[in-house]
């Protein structure tokens, strides 16, 4: 069986829901550190992703967070594990189905960040996508 593409994924109802509320979590964290004054990239929100499924996994952290933007990491990171949990809760998404999602939404951040050539091309381009509200 072939294996599914992150876009298939995206176009895939049942994934598309989760990517979503992912999406929308990053999005929300980068609103609430753009109030605060604190400029997060990209590689933040990757690094925060990166970090969840470390959790999901069973990792502990490795370092404690020193910066403002690596207490952002941890922050969002522990946000996407509480996604996890509720979603298994109210819609029976599995840690591993959640984790796939993850992946996916990884690799949109690589694809907008390379389209958009800036350190911010994927937090940019997820403004208007959840303004716009595409699902």
């Amino acid at each position: 069986m072939k294996k599914k593409s992150s876009g298939d994924l995206m176009n895939d109802p049942f994934y598309s829901g989760i990517i979503y509320r992912i999406e929308k979590l990053v999005y929300d964290q980068d609103q609430a550190a753009h109030a605060a004054s604190l400029s997060v990239k990209d590689s933040d929100a990757k690094s925060a992703i990166r970090k969840a499924l470390g959790f999901l996994k069973g990792k502990p952290p490795k370092k404690a967070e020193v910066s403002l933007c690596d207490q952002w990491v941890m922050e969002t990171a522990r946000g996407l594990v509480a996604l996890s949990a509720a979603l298994r809760t109210e819609e029976q998404v599995e840690p591993a189905q959640f984790c796939k999602a993850l992946l996916a939404v990884e690799d949109s951040l690589k694809l907008r960040r390379e389209m958009h050539g800036h350190a911010r091309g994927y937090l940019d381009f997820l403004k208007s996508f959840i303004k716009e509200q595409r699902i």
